[in-house]
Protein backbone atom coordinates (compact mmCIF):
# COMPACT_ATOMS: atom_id res chain seq x y z
CA UNK A 1 0.00 0.00 0.00
CA UNK A 2 1.56 3.25 -1.12
CA UNK A 3 0.23 6.78 -1.69
CA UNK A 4 2.58 8.96 -3.73
CA UNK A 5 2.34 12.70 -3.12
CA UNK A 6 2.67 14.63 -6.36
CA UNK A 7 1.16 15.46 -9.72
CA UNK A 8 -0.46 12.36 -11.17
CA UNK A 9 1.03 12.82 -14.65
CA UNK A 10 4.56 13.08 -13.26
CA UNK A 11 4.12 9.97 -11.12
CA UNK A 12 2.32 8.00 -13.83
CA UNK A 13 5.10 8.73 -16.33
CA UNK A 14 7.59 7.23 -13.88
CA UNK A 15 5.67 3.94 -13.73
CA UNK A 16 6.42 1.03 -16.10
CA UNK A 17 3.85 0.02 -18.69
CA UNK A 18 1.41 -2.59 -17.43
CA UNK A 19 2.66 -2.27 -13.86
CA UNK A 20 -0.80 -2.42 -12.24
CA UNK A 21 -3.58 -4.89 -12.97
CA UNK A 22 -6.43 -2.43 -12.57
CA UNK A 23 -7.13 1.28 -12.31
CA UNK A 24 -10.19 2.34 -10.31
CA UNK A 25 -10.53 6.10 -10.10
CA UNK A 26 -12.72 9.18 -10.25
CA UNK A 27 -10.83 12.11 -11.81
CA UNK A 28 -11.85 15.76 -11.42
CA UNK A 29 -15.13 16.57 -13.19
CA UNK A 30 -15.03 20.36 -13.22
CA UNK A 31 -13.10 22.78 -15.41
CA UNK A 32 -11.99 24.80 -12.38
CA UNK A 33 -10.27 21.72 -10.93
CA UNK A 34 -8.02 21.35 -13.99
CA UNK A 35 -5.10 23.52 -15.10
CA UNK A 36 -5.77 24.09 -18.81
CA UNK A 37 -8.33 22.75 -21.28
CA UNK A 38 -10.28 19.98 -19.56
CA UNK A 39 -10.27 17.47 -22.40
CA UNK A 40 -6.64 18.09 -23.31
CA UNK A 41 -5.57 17.38 -19.72
CA UNK A 42 -8.02 14.45 -19.47
CA UNK A 43 -6.45 12.97 -22.60
CA UNK A 44 -3.01 13.10 -20.97
CA UNK A 45 -4.40 11.34 -17.88
CA UNK A 46 -6.08 8.66 -19.94
CA UNK A 47 -3.03 8.04 -22.07
CA UNK A 48 -0.95 7.30 -18.99
CA UNK A 49 -3.70 5.34 -17.20
CA UNK A 50 -4.16 3.06 -20.20
CA UNK A 51 -0.38 2.65 -20.54
CA UNK A 52 0.34 1.60 -16.94
CA UNK A 53 -2.73 -0.64 -16.57
CA UNK A 54 -2.47 -4.27 -17.64
CA UNK A 55 -6.06 -5.58 -17.48
CA UNK A 56 -8.92 -3.13 -16.87
CA UNK A 57 -9.40 0.57 -16.16
CA UNK A 58 -12.60 1.76 -14.48
CA UNK A 59 -13.18 5.53 -14.54
CA UNK A 60 -16.11 7.23 -12.80
CA UNK A 61 -16.97 10.63 -14.29
CA UNK A 62 -19.86 13.06 -14.63
CA UNK A 63 -23.00 12.62 -16.75
CA UNK A 64 -22.28 16.07 -18.19
CA UNK A 65 -19.06 14.67 -19.72
CA UNK A 66 -20.65 11.45 -21.02
CA UNK A 67 -20.99 12.17 -24.75
CA UNK A 68 -17.59 13.81 -25.20
CA UNK A 69 -15.70 11.12 -23.30
CA UNK A 70 -17.41 8.25 -25.13
CA UNK A 71 -16.61 9.93 -28.45
CA UNK A 72 -12.96 10.64 -27.64
CA UNK A 73 -12.12 7.60 -25.46
CA UNK A 74 -14.70 4.89 -26.27
CA UNK A 75 -15.03 2.44 -23.37
CA UNK A 76 -15.68 -1.26 -23.78
CA UNK A 77 -18.67 -0.89 -21.48
CA UNK A 78 -20.48 1.90 -19.62
CA UNK A 79 -22.09 1.23 -16.26
CA UNK A 80 -24.30 3.55 -14.22
CA UNK A 81 -24.07 4.69 -10.61
CA UNK A 82 -27.49 5.95 -9.52
CA UNK A 83 -26.90 8.10 -6.44
CA UNK A 84 -29.73 6.79 -4.33
CA UNK A 85 -31.74 3.71 -3.47
CA UNK A 86 -35.19 4.95 -4.48
CA UNK A 87 -36.80 4.75 -7.92
CA UNK A 88 -36.07 8.46 -8.34
CA UNK A 89 -32.33 8.73 -7.81
CA UNK A 90 -31.61 12.45 -8.11
CA UNK A 91 -28.20 12.17 -9.76
CA UNK A 92 -26.15 9.57 -11.62
CA UNK A 93 -22.61 9.08 -12.86
CA UNK A 94 -21.32 7.01 -15.77
CA UNK A 95 -18.68 4.39 -14.99
CA UNK A 96 -16.46 3.82 -18.03
CA UNK A 97 -14.85 0.39 -18.34
CA UNK A 98 -11.77 0.00 -20.55
CA UNK A 99 -10.54 -3.46 -21.47
CA UNK A 100 -6.76 -3.23 -21.76
CA UNK A 101 -5.82 -6.87 -22.31
CA UNK A 102 -7.46 -9.01 -25.00
CA UNK A 103 -7.12 -11.97 -22.65
CA UNK A 104 -8.91 -10.19 -19.78
CA UNK A 105 -12.43 -9.96 -21.23
CA UNK A 106 -14.32 -7.49 -19.06
CA UNK A 107 -17.76 -8.56 -20.30
CA UNK A 108 -17.22 -11.96 -18.66
CA UNK A 109 -16.67 -10.23 -15.30
CA UNK A 110 -19.48 -7.66 -15.29
CA UNK A 111 -22.64 -9.04 -13.68
CA UNK A 112 -24.52 -5.73 -13.41
CA UNK A 113 -24.53 -2.40 -15.24
CA UNK A 114 -26.51 -0.20 -12.84
CA UNK A 115 -25.92 0.35 -9.13
CA UNK A 116 -28.17 2.23 -6.72
CA UNK A 117 -25.80 3.46 -4.03
CA UNK A 118 -26.37 6.48 -1.82
CA UNK A 119 -23.82 9.30 -1.93
CA UNK A 120 -21.65 10.01 1.10
CA UNK A 121 -23.19 12.94 2.96
CA UNK A 122 -23.08 14.81 6.25
CA UNK A 123 -20.78 13.73 9.05
CA UNK A 124 -19.56 10.68 7.10
CA UNK A 125 -18.05 12.86 4.37
CA UNK A 126 -14.35 13.66 4.92
CA UNK A 127 -13.60 14.89 1.37
CA UNK A 128 -15.56 17.17 -0.95
CA UNK A 129 -15.78 14.54 -3.69
CA UNK A 130 -15.77 11.38 -1.56
CA UNK A 131 -17.43 8.32 -3.11
CA UNK A 132 -19.05 5.49 -1.11
CA UNK A 133 -16.99 2.44 -0.20
CA UNK A 134 -19.79 0.04 -1.14
CA UNK A 135 -19.67 1.25 -4.77
CA UNK A 136 -15.93 0.61 -5.00
CA UNK A 137 -16.29 -2.74 -3.25
CA UNK A 138 -18.96 -3.76 -5.78
CA UNK A 139 -16.71 -2.83 -8.71
CA UNK A 140 -13.69 -4.53 -7.17
CA UNK A 141 -15.66 -7.75 -6.61
CA UNK A 142 -16.53 -7.98 -10.29
CA UNK A 143 -13.01 -7.72 -11.64
CA UNK A 144 -11.29 -10.78 -10.23
CA UNK A 145 -7.59 -11.55 -10.66
CA UNK A 146 -6.67 -7.88 -10.30
CA UNK A 147 -4.25 -7.93 -7.40
CA UNK A 148 -2.70 -4.47 -7.85
CA UNK A 149 -5.06 -1.49 -8.06
CA UNK A 150 -4.14 2.10 -8.97
CA UNK A 151 -5.99 5.31 -8.14
CA UNK A 152 -4.18 8.34 -9.58
CA UNK A 153 -6.71 10.70 -7.93
CA UNK A 154 -6.66 9.23 -4.43
CA UNK A 155 -8.38 12.06 -2.55
CA UNK A 156 -9.51 10.74 0.84
CA UNK A 157 -8.35 7.22 -0.06
CA UNK A 158 -11.59 5.32 -0.65
CA UNK A 159 -10.05 3.05 -3.29
CA UNK A 160 -7.14 2.30 -0.97
CA UNK A 161 -9.45 1.64 1.98
CA UNK A 162 -11.43 -0.91 -0.02
CA UNK A 163 -8.22 -2.54 -1.27
CA UNK A 164 -6.90 -2.77 2.30
CA UNK A 165 -10.13 -4.30 3.55
CA UNK A 166 -10.32 -6.92 0.82
CA UNK A 167 -6.71 -7.90 0.25
CA UNK A 168 -5.68 -6.03 -2.89
CA UNK A 169 -2.40 -4.16 -3.24
CA UNK A 170 -2.90 -0.43 -3.74
CA UNK A 171 -0.96 2.34 -5.46
CA UNK A 172 -2.32 5.84 -4.96
CA UNK A 173 -1.36 9.27 -6.26
CA UNK A 174 -2.56 12.53 -4.68
CA UNK A 175 -1.42 16.12 -5.23
CA UNK A 176 -2.67 17.61 -1.95
CA UNK A 177 -0.38 16.67 0.97
CA UNK A 178 -3.22 17.02 3.48
CA UNK A 179 -5.30 14.51 1.54
CA UNK A 180 -2.29 12.20 1.36
CA UNK A 181 -2.15 12.17 5.17
CA UNK A 182 -5.91 11.59 5.37
CA UNK A 183 -5.77 8.75 2.85
CA UNK A 184 -2.82 7.08 4.56
CA UNK A 185 -4.57 7.27 7.93
CA UNK A 186 -7.80 5.77 6.58
CA UNK A 187 -5.97 3.03 4.67
CA UNK A 188 -3.84 2.10 7.69
CA UNK A 189 -6.93 1.94 9.90
CA UNK A 190 -8.63 -0.37 7.40
CA UNK A 191 -5.54 -2.58 7.06
CA UNK A 192 -5.25 -2.92 10.84
CA UNK A 193 -8.69 -4.56 10.97
CA UNK A 194 -7.53 -7.51 8.87
CA UNK A 195 -8.58 -8.74 5.43
CA UNK A 196 -12.25 -9.49 4.87
CA UNK A 197 -13.69 -11.94 2.30
CA UNK A 198 -14.67 -10.14 -0.89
Amino acid sequence: MKVHQGDCLTVLKSMPAGSVDMTLTSPPFKDEDVNGDYYEVYGQWMGEILRVTAKVAVVINSATRLNEIIQRWPPKRTMVWGKGISQMSWRWNPIFVYQISEEYKVNKHIWGDAFGVESVIGKWKVHKYQDPEVLYKTILRMFKDCETVLDPFTGSGTTGVVCAKYGRDFVGIELNPEYVKMAERRINQAAAQGVLPL
